[in-house]
């Protein structure tokens, strides 16, 4: 009975040991055949993996700017894993739980989603170096600081914040150096009163800001009060131009001056009273042919009155000739360049010039001032051919411009002697 127990047991166990042989080579012909259809490859993520920094509460990392913040990582899969591969299916972090404040150089660690079966060969970095510090907050005053003044003519009456207090928070080393939250304010030109939402600045004993730090919070509600000064008040300047051009010239629009506004000072109720605009000392304009530039004083309505800005205006006038056109009729064609032995006959004698330019030296041209001409010297047979008229002013303005009527011309050309009259 026993020798039969025996051999019962060695049968079940060789066919245990077969069947487990079997399944194993199976499973690997299996994974042979999968391996040949859909080959494992390794790859280099395209983009960089983000790091999970997170110290325990209380505590804050200051050292953000000089580490890396995202990692490198190569991985292994299967060829048609490769694709669904992403970014999102990785996390990378480094431990900072129980570590209190200090410099720690810690090893990333990662997970994949499993679903995707893929397995990382690499990673780069394999380790950061953090700097922990304690986090610290603190409430500070909100002052402001005028970087410019407002108009001379007028003051500033009263800056107020909607918050006096706001709170600094970040490492305890950069929260200590914080003194107050500064407010720069830029009052240059202001003349009227205004709100706004700016952002204050924390900064040290010695006004320079402190980097590192937040506040909160970031931007408080400034009130700033500008009004005008009863002793003091801008008024325009108003150039005083008298005289005529002489015929022929106009202004033009290369007209300007400078100061446009001035400051006076004087008794409030005369400031009160005075005209918004002050004029300057004549400035003639007889006998201007071209621009010019002139300093002129101002004229102050009262002798009590002082010009505290703007005590020479420079003006600059713009000068320049009037365009006219003038037309001269019948002017007399003359005929150049004729050869020996040929006859000449123009269609027409006189033409029609139109001559534009300045008024002053169009308007002094005569008829004789004026020629016209053909030219002829590159015809040398008979026939009749059609020349251009050309036209010159005999005192040489290049400044005008010619118009002939018409601009060309039949000239008949016959050997001399049988040209019919």
């Amino acid at each position: 009975m026993a020798e039969r127990n025996l051999s019962l047991r060695r049968l079940v166990i060789n066919n245990v040991l077969w069947f487990t042989g079997s399944l194993v080579l199976a499973f690997l012909v299996w994974m042979l055949a999968i391996t040949q259809s859909d080959p494992f490859e390794q790859w280099r993520m395209a983009d960089r993996i983000p790091i999970r920094l997170t110290p325990d509460s209380g505590l804050i990392i200051t050292n953000l700017d000089d580490i890396t913040t995202t990692a490198s990582m190569r991985l292994r899969a299967q060829r048609s894993m490769r694709s669904l591969v992403a970014t999102d299916d990785i996390l990378v972090w480094a431990d900072l739980s129980g570590l209190g404040p200090g410099e720690y150089t810690v090893p990333l660690q990662y997970s994949i989603a499993p679903e995707r079966r893929a397995a990382v060969v690499d990673i780069s970095p394999r380790q950061i170096t953090v700097r922990l510090e304690l986090e610290e907050a603190k409430l500070v005053a909100v002052n402001e600081t005028l970087t410019s003044e407002p108009a001379l003519a007028y003051s500033l009456e009263s800056i107020t914040f909607d918050a006096r207090q706001i709170t600094v928070r970040g490492p305890q080393s950069l929260v200590s150096q914080v003194v107050e939250a500064q407010v720069p304010l830029d009052l240059e030109g202001m003349r009227v009163a205004f709100e706004d939402d700016v952002r204050p600045l924390p900064v040290d004993v010695d006004g320079n800001v402190v980097d590192g730090v937040t506040l909160e919070p970031s931007s408080v509600h400034v009130s700033v009060n500008i009004q005008a000064r009863a002793d003091v008040r801008e008024v325009r300047v108003q150039p005083n131009i008298v005289g005529q051009l002489p015929d022929g010239y106009v202004l033009t629009g290369a007209f300007d001056y400078s100061p446009q506004v001035v400051v006076v000072s004087g008794p409030p109720a005369l400031l009160a009273n005075m005209p918004g605009t002050v004029f300057t000392t004549p400035i003639d304009l007889s006998n201007r042919t071209s621009n010019f530039s002139v300093d002129v004083a101002l004229e102050l309505p009262d002798e009590r009155l002082v010009l505290l800005t703007g005590g020479v205006i420079t003006v600059s006038v713009g000068i320049d000739t009037q365009m006219t056109t003038r037309q001269f009729d019948l002017l007399p064609v003359e005929i150049i360049g004729e050869r020996e032995g040929l006859d000449y006959r123009l269609a027409t004698q006189e033409v029609t010039v139109l001559i534009t330019g300045a008024q002053p030296i169009v308007d002094s041209l005569t008829a004789q001032d004026v020629s016209i001409v053909v030219d002829v010297s590159g015809l040398d047979a008979p026939g009749t051919y059609q020349l251009s008229l050309s036209a010159s002013i005999g005192r040489g303005q290049s400044s005008v411009t010619i118009a002939l009527l018409p601009e060309g011309i039949d000239v008949e050309i016959a050997t001399a002697g049988t040209q019919e009259p």
